[in-house]
């Protein structure tokens, strides 16, 4: 009975006490005026941001990076009951190669090379370099981002952060005309300019290249040998002045 009493006496003592506390704190905060508020900075709001965020919003908010989905092997059997034979059978096989690529590469950075041709291509970067900053810009404007760099005259870099993206690339790249093909987790994809004229213009420029290259080795080899025949004749040069100074040295003893 007396313990009821005194529970009964002491709980508003105690709420009384609380509410004065609490009411002398907020007195005691210093108003901000509308010249605070200007002044406030991004820290500042930030701040006020993470005092009102509750911890369920935070986790909701919170960063999480995209998780690698693994591939996809019910994609994979329907591949593989196609089946087919000859062109089909390959062509089956590039898809199954596509798949497994780009379901590897859903995670982290990833590169692609993107071999491009129009007209006046490709005696100089600065063209190239125009038509990669054109592609980088649209893919910026659909929020992929993505970095693109001019390797060679012909030969477009693009390098991203989320690999998720890098799909999407692919797929803008592929549709521009100057695109001839695109390679990406060593998967190569032709693009609309990889004409029957291109691949004729290619193959004499790879035979050409080859030409040069296996000319620059013979001259290497010649280079080599020309070489070693002076190294020989200099050895015996001085196995000779060696056998004359050792019989004038008889002779003299």
């Amino acid at each position: 009975m007396i313990c009821c009493m005194m529970e009964r006496l002491v709980t508003p003592a105690c709420l009384f006490i609380a509410l004065a506390c609490m009411g002398s704190h907020v007195l005691a905060r210093k108003q901000r005026t509308s010249k605070d508020w200007a002044s406030m900075t991004e820290a500042d709001w930030n701040k006020i941001d993470k005092d009102w965020e509750t911890p369920e919003e935070e986790e909701e908010y919170a960063f999480k990076p995209p998780k690698q989905k693994g591939i996809d092997l019910e994609a994979l059997q329907r591949e593989l009951k196609k089946g087919g034979k000859g062109k089909n059978k390959k062509q089956n096989a590039q898809k199954m190669q596509q798949i497994i690529a780009e379901q590897q590469g859903s995670s982290g950075p990833a590169m692609m090379f993107a071999t491009v041709d129009y007209p006046g291509c490709c005696d100089n970067k600065k063209m190239s370099e125009e038509l990669a900053n054109k592609w980088s810009s649209l893919l910026h404007a659909s929020s992929i981002e993505q970095t693109a760099y001019v390797v060679q005259n012909n030969t477009i870099l693009f390098s991203t952060q989320v690999a998720m993206a890098a799909k999407e690339i692919k797929e803008f790249v592929l549709k521009q005309p100057e695109c001839v093909a695109i390679e990406w987790n060593q998967v190569r994809t032709p693009g609309p300019a990889e004409t029957p004229a291109w691949k004729a213009d290619d193959a004499v420029k790879k035979a050409a290249a080859e030409e040069k290259k296996k000319q620059k080795e013979e001259e290497k080899e010649e280079e080599e040998k020309r070489k070693k025949r002076s190294a020989k004749k200099r050895r015996k040069r001085k196995a000779v002045e060696r056998a004359g100074k050792g019989s004038n040295l008889k002779y003299e003893l």
